[in-house]
This record gives structure tokens, C-alpha cells and sequence, in this order.
């Protein structure tokens, strides 16, 4: 079975408007669980409350994320099995996921505990992180190179904890009320990481796209995605990792 996690903020935590419709679990994938040391059919709403402080959230009222849908894609185009661990926090920066942080804390603790029972399974086999973040970044303005050290740091200290193979990112999308340039930094960011680094895989570039569009936003959570655009970008970004896995 192929790990990933899946890491970031809200839209990645899931913010969608309703619980989707039908929501059949994916097949050849499942979720961990950390209070339960388990896995469970992968279907939404995904995710857990990580303490009472919530270091790590499920999705909100229980809506929709993108994990089923990249899950599906990913499972439908390399032909493996899959287990998901959703490591996701509404209204983090990434500096609160840095090493020594308690966001990132409670990540290794789950991502360590998914990988533990899966080679106690004798079912362990690639290791990938996936990331949608940077909305938080944007509101504080964040500049293009505080985020982009920030998010090599980050990528370094996963792949000597968890040592996952690739390092996806969804780019984020527009957010900053305060004007696109704070936006566009991130994406900037984010960007640079992948031409730069090969452990970098950029999986979509569709949120800036879609965030522009209302059809794809949760009109109840402005700025956040609903449902439809979950599908969209979990599809695409699952299919570009998956192609990877082929090629590794």
C-alpha cells in the first residue's frame, strides 16, 4: 500500500458546503485513524480532532474534502492501493507547521503511527506528502522568500522524519483580501520550490483559476472550495501523482 498525507489548512482540512452526494467509499483505499490505530474505508468525511486543542481537525461539519476524490484518481491510474492520512489545520501558516511546532508535532505522530502498523502489516510501500497551503500566508503577507525557505525547511525535516518520496503541492489560490500580489507571492513560492528542487511535484495549478469562480466556492465559507471544485482538484492532482508512482 502506497501512504500519503495530506497536509495544510482549511481547503485542505475541507470546507465544503454539504456532505457530498453519493458518498460510496473509494475502492483500494482506505483512512488511519490515530484514536483508533486503525485504518477505515476512505470515504468523507475524513479526518479527526487531534485533542482538545484540535492541532490536527476533521473536515468542517462534517462536508467534503478532496482526499476521496484524489484517492479514486490516484487508485484508477497506477493500479495500487492506497491508505490516506489527513494532517490538515484551518487557519495555520506554514510557519505554524514548521519542526518544533505542535501542528507539526501531531502530523509526525500520525504519519509515524500509519507507517508503523502498515510495515507491521507487511503492507508498506511508498511514502508521499501532499500539501495545500498558503491562504493564512497571503492575509499576513507573508513575502515570496520567507515562504519559500519556510517551505524547503518543512519539505527537509518531513523527508528525514516520515522519508516520503515526493513532496506534492496543490497551488493555492486567490484569498488575500487585501489585494492578489500577496497571493501571487505564495504561488510564486511555490512554484520556485518545484523548479528548483526534485523532491518538488507540482499536482494542480487549478485552484487560482477556480477560486476566481463562484461556481466553485462554498458561498456559506467564503474563500473556500465546495464540492464540485473538491472533485476537480482532488481528480487532477491524483492523476499527476499517480504518474509519478508509475515512473519512480
Amino acid at each position: 500500500m502506497d501512504l500519503i498525507i495530506f497536509g495544510g489548512q482549511s481547503n485542505m482540512q475541507g470546507a465544503t458546503e454539504s456532505l457530498p452526494v453519493p458518498n460510496n467509499p473509494v475502492e483500494g483505499a482506505w483512512e488511519y485513524r490515530l484514536s483508533i490505530d486503525d485504518l477505515i474505508s476512505l470515504k468523507h468525511p475524513v479526518g479527526e480532532n487531534v485533542r482538545s486543542e484540535q492541532w490536527l481537525a476533521a473536515s468542517c461539519e462534517g462536508g467534503g474534502s478532496i482526499l476521496p476524490a484524489f484517492c479514486r484518481t490516484y487508485v484508477e491510474t497506477c493500479g495500487r492501493k492506497v491508505v490516506a492520512v489527513h494532517a490538515a489545520k484551518g487557519s495555520t501558516t506554514i510557519a505554524e507547521w514548521l519542526y518544533g511546532t505542535q501542528h507539526y508535532f501531531y502530523m509526525r505522530k500520525k504519519a509515524l503511527a500509519c507507517i508503523e502498523k502498515l510495515k507491521n502489516m507487511g503492507e508498506l510501500a511508498r511514502v508521499f506528502y501532499v500539501w495545500l497551503q498558503g491562504e493564512s500566508d497571503a492575509v499576513i503577507h507573508t513575502t515570496e522568500q520567507e515562504y519559500f525557505e519556510r517551505l524547503v525547511s518543512f519539505k527537509n525535516r518531513i523527508k528525514l522524519d516520515l522519508g516520503i518520496e515526493k513532496f506534492g503541492i496543490i497551488k493555492v489560490g486567490y484569498f488575500s483580501i487585501d489585494g492578489e500580489k500577496y497571493d501571487e507571492a505564495i504561488m510564486r513560492a511555490q512554484e520556485r520550490a518545484v523548479k528548483q528542487d526534485s523532491d518538488f511535484v507540482m499536482l494542480s495549478r487549478v485552484c487560482p483559476l477556480l477560486s476566481k469562480d463562484i461556481e466553485y466556492m462554498n458561498t456559506n465559507c467564503l474563500g473556500h472550495y465546495n464540492n464540485k471544485a473538491m472533485e476537480i482538484i482532488g481528480a487532477e492532482s491524483g492523476k499527476i501523482l499517480a504518474s509519478f508512482t508509475n515512473n519512480l
